[in-house]
């Protein structure tokens, strides 16, 4: 972890004080830089200590969500159902999410998740590996297609699978506009901070009202998630960052997993994998 500025300046307290107890020829000059140093030592403290203990809530929070994902591990599929007491299992994005938030705590776990999604022969979709800058063909964006891959022992196995249809009004969807923002970010940043600038306009102060939240009077926590890892993708400080960062922390259910909706500042819904494992992706932004 970085130095906090304020762990510098007691350095730099302890380097002049020396000087300033030897005795009475001490200059008013240094007492008075030392009087300087400790007023802003006390000045900063609390704000050293309010991010050690802002970062020790997203490491908890953090190890909760991975559990709530391990917890959910079906050793008879290798795979993860949608929810808890879930029969559907997502290929995509579900568990091809799973795989990668869980490398480096449970590498074990991403490698068998990894070899399920193999042995089904799906090991792409066409959008969601855009966070992760794996997406073959990203833009323009097409429409996709849901779609049932096998039924073993009464439980559905499912993906989603890209079309060859352009689709139209993407720009009227925070999610895609995020989406569009990770794609361009290495190679049109201009392009991507336009689209960043214009998911952030949708923003209402409770979430992103953009055309799925005005239809279904919900607001979507996936899309708080992919504000954070955009704003950290583009290296930008994000607006409305803290309200919205609240608003994610929020929607953290008590066995780890985070709820897929809210209104009126409630959670809706169940917690469910594809929602947490983004939540995670964001948090563990913010800590590097």
């Amino acid at each position: 972890m970085p130095t906090h500025p304020a762990s510098a300046i007691r350095c730099a307290v302890k380097s002049v004080a020396p000087g300033v107890r030897a005795g009475a020829g001490a200059s008013l000059g240094t007492q008075g830089l030392q009087v300087v140093l400790w007023v802003v030592v006390l000045a900063l403290s609390p704000r050293a200590e309010a991010a050690v203990t802002a970062d020790g809530d997203l490491a908890q929070r953090i190890q909760r969500g991975e559990s709530f994902l391990t917890n959910l591990f079906d050793t008879r599929l290798q795979l993860l159902p949608e929810y808890r007491g879930s029969s559907t299992y997502w290929l995509f994005h579900d568990n091809y999410l799973a795989a990668h938030i869980l490398t480096r705590t449970r590498p074990d776990l991403s490698r068998r998740i990894r070899s399920s999604l193999a042995q089904f022969g799906v090991t792409n979709s066409g959008k969601i590996e855009i966070v992760f800058d794996e997406a073959r063909q990203p833009l323009p964006f097409r429409t996709y297609l849901l779609t049932n891959v096998a039924v073993i022992e009464g439980k559905t196995i499912r993906t989603e699978l890209v079309t060859t249809n352009v689709l139209s009004g993407w720009k009227e969807y925070a999610d895609l506009l995020l989406l569009a923002s990770l794609t361009q970010a290495g190679t049109a940043l201009a392009e991507a901070r336009k689209d960043f600038d214009k998911a952030a306009a949708m923003w209402d102060g409770e979430g992103f009202k953009d055309a799925a939240a005005r239809h279904s009077g919900i607001y979507a926590t996936y899309k708080l998630a992919l504000y954070l890892i955009a704003a950290d993708r583009l290296k930008i400080s994000a607006p409305h960052r803290e309200k919205l960062l609240a608003r994610l922390l929020a929607m953290q259910s008590t066995d780890g997993g985070w709820k897929t909706d809210y209104k009126d500042g409630k959670p809706v819904g169940l917690a469910n994998v594809e929602t947490t494992c983004l939540s995670l992706l964001a948090l563990q932004a913010l800590r590097e």
